[in-house]
């Protein structure tokens, strides 16, 4: 399989996972910015670094924006809405466990 093929199947495992973020979050907002912050803070480093020649992109992307490929911005905003869930759900995960120890016998 070439590069083009898996980086199509890493947008949607990134899509879909988004999407059931969204299906199943209370705060859908919240997750939307964080999406949308991603975007925003992953298109200025790497126009910054692609600008600067400390790294290129192979070609096959299909839409670019200034050298820089959409999908790639698109994908780094799920990755920071994905992460933020997955911090969140940790976070959570924790402090209902955590040890009270002043109870301990």
């Amino acid at each position: 399989m070439n590069s083009q093929i898996y980086w199509d199947i890493l947008c949607v495992v990134l899509l879909v996972s988004y999407i059931a973020i969204q299906t199943t979050v209370k705060n859908k907002k919240k997750y939307f910015t964080y999406f949308v912050a991603g975007m925003v803070f992953g298109f200025f480093f790497d126009i910054v670094s692609f600008t600067n020649g400390y790294y290129t992109y192979p070609s096959f992307y299909r839409l670019t924006l200034l050298g820089l490929p959409i999908s790639m911005t698109i994908a780094e905003g799920f990755s920071v809405a994905i992460a933020m869930y997955i911090i969140e759900f940790l976070r959570k995960s924790y402090k209902r466990k955590s040890i009270d120890l002043k109870n301990l016998p």
